[in-house]
């Protein structure tokens, strides 16, 4: 699953757990009782570990586009020198053939 798919499932989650919290204070308001605060509690509690988890999702993204810009920049720098050694081999079989 790609980050995008992610994050919007997560964002749908939360939504979803908003739409709840309301429902639930509207609840409250017309007749408090101490279940629905204890299910608010619940749905905030959930609400802050999906916000975590949408953070952690995207940091671990960004570290693994980070580690891959690292391996790419190795990797060209490594063909450019094996580009460069193979031109001074060329030259030096070049210069060997000649004489």
């Amino acid at each position: 699953m790609q980050i995008r798919q992610i994050s919007a499932a997560l964002d749908a989650k939360l939504v979803q757990l908003d739409h709840q919290l309301k429902q639930l204070e509207k609840q409250y308001q017309q007749t408090p009782d101490q279940q629905l605060v204890d299910e608010m509690a619940a749905l905030n509690q959930i609400r802050d570990k999906l916000l975590k988890s949408k953070d952690i999702a995207w940091r671990a993204h960004q570290l693994r586009d980070d580690n891959d810009d690292q391996r790419r920049a190795r990797q060209r720098m490594t063909g450019l020198i094996m580009c460069g050694l193979s031109l001074i081999g060329a030259v030096a079989l070049v210069y060997f053939a000649l004489q």
